[in-house]
């Protein structure tokens, strides 16, 4: 009995943390800049990547709007190999972003809506520097 209790404890202590990221979304922490559709076109979007306390991926991104503003991307949920959705906040409310991201290609491909994302709702990223050292 007791030989089980402290497999079952060792167990759970060896485990990696559940949110620990892959490679390729930590890979993807860093400065972005790209284009968004906004409002009746397009507008350039620097976005910021890093990996939170927790060990989820959050982001950040400013707007270039004719009345710039700034958003957060939440809630990562994996929607495949180095692909997520996130929840955006912004000024103008809250729905969903879709991302797949390609740090090899230094890139990413995203497009957004309010209740899910939209083709042509373009939200996508570039590097703008260099990729984070590990």
């Amino acid at each position: 009995m007791y030989a089980r209790l402290l497999v079952i404890l060792v167990s759970v202590v060896a485990a990696p943390p559940a949110m620990a990221l892959d490679a390729c979304f930590a890979d993807s922490a860093g400065a972005w800049r790209g284009p968004v559709w906004n409002g009746a076109g397009l507008q350039t979007m620097d976005t910021t990547f890093q990996v939170g306390s927790d060990g989820a991926l959050i982001g950040h991104y400013h707007i270039h709007d004719f009345v710039p503003f700034d958003g957060i991307l939440t809630e990562l949920r994996r929607t495949g190999d180095c692909e997520a959705d996130f929840v955006w906040h912004d000024r103008d409310g809250t729905g969903v972003v879709h991302i797949r991201f390609e740090p090899q290609l230094g890139r990413f491909l995203g497009r957004w809506g309010t209740k899910q994302p939209l083709p042509g709702l373009e939200f996508n990223g570039y590097r703008t520097g260099p990729p984070p050292i590990s």
